[in-house]
């Protein structure tokens, strides 16, 4: 009997499993290598994926130090907003997000796409990156139309 009872609970084990797989299997990443410059800042790399309803975006840029080496603080500091549009006529705003340091840098934001249908249960690819930046501790950047 102990025998039967542990296949039993085995068996009951990989079928959870199995029925997990298709979740796992509905999520995507995407990857693009870009040429964007603001203010000196290269934005070189994006990527993103779809975890559910929500899509995760990494922004990888490149801080110039002479960008920051001014003697008024204030001027050493940058403000930044982006947007990322994807396949399918899908875009992603990001909140502005600041950098006071020169160096590598690595930005991450998500977007819940549930109220808008959880677009982001389906594949998408990248297709544009923009950027609006300004300098100081309180400037806005631009807004995307």
């Amino acid at each position: 009997m102990r025998f039967r009872r542990a296949s039993v609970l085995w068996l009951g084990a990989l079928l959870l499993a199995a029925s997990a797989l298709p979740a796992l299997a509905a999520s995507w990443w995407a990857e693009a290598q870009v040429g964007v410059r603001v203010n000196e800042h290269a934005f070189s790399r994006v990527t993103a994926n779809g975890v559910g309803c929500s899509v995760r975006v990494r922004l990888h840029f490149a801080a110039p130090a002479a960008k920051y080496e001014e003697p008024v603080a204030q001027r050493n500091h940058f403000r930044f907003l982006a947007m990322v549009q994807l396949s399918d006529g899908a875009s992603i705003t990001s909140e502005i997000f600041d950098n006071a340091e020169s160096g590598a840098r690595v930005y991450a934001f998500s977007h819940d796409t549930a109220p808008q249908g959880c677009w982001a249960e389906r594949a998408h690819t990248l297709r544009k990156l923009d950027v609006h930046a300004c300098r100081g501790e309180r400037c806005v950047p631009e807004a995307f139309e």
